[in-house]
């Protein structure tokens, strides 16, 4: 798989017939949160990930000072993969089975 910064991918992006079948079949599917990619995520990445929610909690922290409301600062998106995926299904099920020790449901949780 080429990067998201290839030309290939640039000349996909900007193809009229291409752009409408990627319209056409993303069409009523719900659109999952941005992740960048596995392959592309590094150390630099981390890093810049980091100062960009930094930055964010900075002005989040000058909006309030001045008596602002900032809302919520969410953090810079990293990607997911499969194993966090089967590491949260895996805490649930320990969860569910813990609280079956004390008489609470899948339910209650």
């Amino acid at each position: 798989m080429l990067p998201a910064a290839s030309r290939l991918n640039e000349a996909i992006a900007n193809d009229p017939e291409a752009a409408k079948a990627i319209a056409a079949a993303s069409q009523g599917r719900e659109s999952e949160p941005w992740a960048p990619r596995t392959a592309e995520w590094d150390l630099h990445a981390t890093m810049l990930g980091d100062i960009a929610t930094k930055l964010d909690r900075l002005g989040a922290i000058l909006i309030k000072v001045n008596g602002g409301n900032p809302g919520d600062v969410k953090p810079f998106p990293t990607p997911k993969t499969e194993i966090q995926a089967a590491m949260k299904a895996a805490e649930r099920a320990w969860a569910v089975q813990f609280a079956g020790q004390f008489g609470f449901s899948a339910e209650d949780l």
